[in-house]
């Protein structure tokens, strides 16, 4: 009888409200369901909060992304058996466990949003995917910026959604809770209060668009108001009072209602490794629209629907190119976007992402994770 390959995932714990914790949640999960099919015993090692799930979980501390407590956890996970160590995060965040000595080959997932100006990455993010022994893009974008720090192109794979809930659907108590008439014409925009989302961008393309159409409404979802961002300032500054409507927390079935309420949905961000709220809207039959840069480019289906970089700048010490958009080229957008009369208009939304559905997507990551452990 052999003796099953120990597999840790590290990234954000599985109670963690982020899109990295969900990636590394569904990933475990599916690997935890098909232990015996694999001959693995998964684990997942994680920074945030704590959270019920089957499978062996182990919280890291705030330090060195959780560097000092990696040994710990390995050793407890695999029994002081050789395995695998996937890491779901960016490549920076793993730079400081690469000097943890541990029984394991690196196995990166890795998120990038961003390149810089020679189409790679610096710093730690570049030391880390030189010294990683297998790694995994999610997309196209990805894959072309990662294959600048190794010797190999690097493949890709995205991650899935749960179609069954995430569909078009309606719940008037909701919108009537919120104060959405049937009059209004509503945007949507779901992003984090963080620098990477320009929510100032996003604030004056409604405020536009407010001059043209002035049943426009603005529902945004995020996780706070004010941190980079101060949400009310912005709705101040922009004449928006009365016209936005804020959640925090919602459940899946409550975001996908919301989805569907929308005539259109706008991705803020300057750069996205994937970006769910854009599969998520489309799931729902509902357009979206975002600027031509980073991977989240990759799932926009129709050209008409993406509007364009109009300048560059760098950021941060690591040089990270970010794009420079106009609010009148996303009202621009969105104004195609809702008045594209195809009559299956949200089938077509919902099949562009239908090979995103975690049931036909799984296959290809089973194949993946197999290849790796018949090389080890």
């Amino acid at each position: 009888m052999s003796i099953p390959i120990p597999i840790l995932v590290m990234g954000d714990a599985p109670g963690a409200l982020t899109g990295l914790a969900r990636i590394a949640r569904d990933i475990t999960a599916h690997l935890w369901r098909e232990s015996e099919l694999l001959d693995i015993k998964v684990g997942q090692f994680g920074q945030g909060y704590p959270s019920p799930v089957p499978w062996p979980s182990y919280l890291m501390g705030d330090r060195d992304w959780g560097a000092p407590d990696l040994e710990t956890a390995w050793d407890h996970h695999s029994s002081g058996d050789p395995g695998v160590l996937l890491t779901v995060w960016d490549p920076s965040r793993c730079f400081a466990s690469l000097r943890v000595p541990i029984r394991a080959a690196r196995w990166g997932y890795f998120a990038v949003d961003a390149e810089n100006p020679r189409g790679g990455l610096g710093g730690p993010a570049h030391e880390t995917v030189a010294n990683y022994q297998r790694v995994l893009a999610y997309g196209r974008y990805g894959s072309q910026v990662l294959k600048h720090a190794r010797a190999e192109p690097v493949p890709y794979l995205p991650h899935g959604i749960d179609l069954h809930r995430f569909r078009p659907t309606t719940n008037h108590s909701l919108y009537q809770r919120l104060g959405i008439m049937d009059r209004h014409l509503l945007v949507g925009a779901v992003a984090a209060n963080q620098p990477r989302k320009d929510m100032n961008i996003l604030f004056e393309a409604i405020a536009r668009w407010a001059q043209e159409r002035s049943n426009i409404r603005l529902w945004l979802h995020t996780d706070v108001d004010v941190r980079h961002w101060s949400v009310p300032q912005l709705i101040h500054d922009y004449g928006l009072d009365g016209r936005v409507f804020i959640t925090h927390e919602l459940s899946d079935d409550d975001l996908a209602a919301m989805y569907s309420r929308c005539a259109v949905t706008i991705a803020p961000g300057l750069g996205e490794g994937f970006g769910y709220p854009i599969v998520e809207s489309l799931a729902c039959g509902t357009p979206v629209v975002h600027g031509a840069y980073g991977g989240g480019l990759e799932l926009i289906p129709r050209p008409e629907w993406k509007f364009p970089v109009r300048a560059r700048r760098v950021e941060s010490i690591y040089n990270l190119v970010r794009p420079v958009f106009l609010a009148q080229d996303i009202v621009n957008a969105a104004e195609r976007a809702i008045t594209w009369e195809d009559p299956i208009r949200a089938q077509y939304c919902r099949g562009s992402v239908a090979h995103l559905d975690w049931r036909v997507l799984w296959p290809r990551w089973r194949s993946w994770i197999r290849k790796g452990l018949k090389a080890l």
